[in-house]
């Protein structure tokens, strides 16, 4: 088991700057730094939502340039929608691979 509370820190903190406009690629980064090396864990996930409803994985994502695929739309299978979530969550792990966490 991780840090889980590291990703609920680095969670509220990249959706809170994200939410004042104030998020881009530099500022990720100064953000993402302090948390390598360390053994950060999604765990610690709380799920908190940007105002237009983006997770921090697709924040990160977004700010970091890489084309988030669009959800599932109304009525795909349960197979479908864990499939995209997976892929979010694979992204996001290679983009945070950048900043050298674990």
């Amino acid at each position: 088991m991780g840090w889980n509370e590291g990703f609920t820190i680095m969670e509220a903190t990249v959706v809170g700057a994200y939410d004042l406009g104030k998020l881009d690629k530099a500022l990720l980064e100064v953000l993402m730094r302090p948390y390598a090396g360390s053994d950060i864990d999604s765990g610690g996930r709380v799920g908190t939502l940007a105002k237009d409803g983006k997770s921090v994985e697709r924040i990160v994502l977004h700010v970091s340039g890489v084309d988030v695929p669009p959800a599932p739309e109304d009525g795909a299978s349960e197979e479908e929608i864990d499939e995209h979530f997976d892929l979010i969550d694979e992204l996001f792990w290679e983009v945070t691979e950048g900043y050298g966490w674990q």
